[in-house]
């Protein structure tokens, strides 16, 4: 079977495992593999597919074991190239329906990636229709100021809506911090995911621990303003304990159909 990354499950979740810890020997990983991934799994099959990524410079292999090449990790996580490829690609004329996991050491990583998605989508696509599905109103300033302001002269070739599962004190005052660059805010939607993001015809599940979901939930739960810490969101979105995973994909159908949440 193959997954989204072009290579077989079982490879795919040798990398899966050497991106959360490293370096692992060959009996270390068919250990996890078999523990944590595939009852069925053979030491043979582990063996031949990590010679395999090797040979393919997707692993490389010290004294100590295997580790991801780090180039190979450089251009997966090259966000510029691999998107203006895609965009500007000859098949891009027939619906593209692609997926693709990425995984964020923090979610600072997430947010600087997806910064630079909006610039990309709308240089190449001259306008950006956005929707946020939240389970809180974001806070705005996990952004550096440059990163503001870029985003504020991105808003007169971009529509963006919010939507907000849960309905605060605090995610009322961050709403109007938003208005006032321009973007939509609807509270209390009836929405399934907790965030997912829609950009054009892609879309973005984002996944990240039950931990930091209890830690937002707790921030935004204090009924005074200056009762909200600022600087532990900052803290916490820094915290490789909070890692973010986001699968990608590009549907047209679905994208639309996931607009009429909220309408």
């Amino acid at each position: 079977m193959k997954s989204f990354l072009g290579v077989s499950s079982t490879k795919s979740n040798i990398i899966e495992l050497l991106s959360q810890k490293w370096p692992l020997t060959a009996k270390k990983i068919y250990g996890e593999l078999s523990k944590n991934y595939s009852s069925g799994i053979t030491y043979q099959a582990t063996h031949k597919a990590l010679k395999e990524l090797t040979e393919s410079k997707i692993l490389e292999k010290t004294k100590e074991g295997y580790l991801l090449n780090k180039d190979w990790v450089s251009q997966l996580g090259n966000f510029s190239e691999k998107l203006s490829a895609e965009l500007e690609s000859t098949s891009q004329k027939r619906e593209v329906k692609t997926f693709q996991k990425i995984i964020f050491n923090n979610h600072r990583e997430f947010i600087k990636f997806h910064r630079d998605f909006m610039e990309e989508i709308i240089k190449k696509e001259k306008k950006l229709d956005m929707v946020f599905h939240y389970r809180h109103v974001p806070f705005p300033h996990v952004m550096s100021n440059e990163e503001i302001k870029r985003t504020k002269n991105l808003m007169p070739k971009l529509k963006w809506t919010i939507l907000s599962k849960k309905d605060t004190v605090v995610g009322r005052w961050l709403a109007k911090q938003w208005e006032n660059m321009g973007v939509k805010i609807k509270f209390g939607v009836d929405i399934s995911s907790d965030r997912l993001m829609i950009l054009n015809d892609y879309i973005f599940n984002v996944y990240t621990s039950k931990e930091a979901i209890e830690f937002w939930d707790k921030n935004y739960s204090v009924k005074r303003i200056e009762d909200f810490d600022t600087s532990m969101v900052t803290e916490a979105i820094l915290n490789p304990k909070y890692k973010t995973i986001m699968i990608i994909m590009k549907d047209k159908e679905l994208a639309s159909l996931l607009r009429t949440f909220g309408s």
